[in-house]
């Protein structure tokens, strides 16, 4: 009797493995966040792109009006090409004031947070401090956040969208 127990016990298990093996392999081969799983990716991974969004908002947020195309064209280059237009749209309607005024603004990253990933596309929520200094004026700092989404292309993560309420 003891003999057959193990073996029913045996069986058991090696049908539990065969079924987790195969769940995992078929069931979870490209899995999507989902609200009651936004996070769907390695640690290792996810980190990274948030860190990489930090970086990239930061560049792409920070400009001012001594050679401010320069600093425009090299923040597309953190961008997906659709996201990259846009952003060139934006800032040259405010060009014109950043030179006239002589406005230089910083974005610093305080804190990030990760709020949905796979291995192909992070949202991260960013908390920043941006500092905007006025010629004759001095310095004020906002803090503010901002939910930027990026995406792998070409092995790298790239902004395809920052969103600011």
């Amino acid at each position: 009797m003891a003999g057959r127990s193990r073996l029913v016990v045996a069986a058991v298990l090696l049908a539990s493995v065969i079924g987790a093996e195969g769940w995992y392999v078929y069931g979870v081969s490209d899995p999507l966040p989902t609200a009651e799983r936004p996070v769907v990716s390695g640690t290792v991974a996810h980190r990274s792109a948030v860190e990489s969004a930090a970086r990239s908002t930061t560049e792409i947020l920070s400009y001012g009006f001594e050679d401010f195309d320069a600093q425009i064209d090299d923040a597309t280059s953190q961008m997906t090409a659709p996201f990259a237009e846009e952003f060139q749209n934006s800032t040259a309607d405010v060009k014109d004031s950043f030179v006239e005024e002589r406005i230089t603004q910083e974005v610093r990253v305080v804190a990030t947070s990760v709020v949905s990933a796979s291995d192909e596309e992070v949202r991260a929520l960013l908390f920043l401090d941006q500092y905007v200094a006025k010629a004759g004026e001095g310095t004020s700092v906002t803090p503010y956040r901002a939910l930027v989404t990026v995406i792998r292309s070409d092995g790298r993560w790239v902004v395809s969208d920052i969103e600011t309420p």
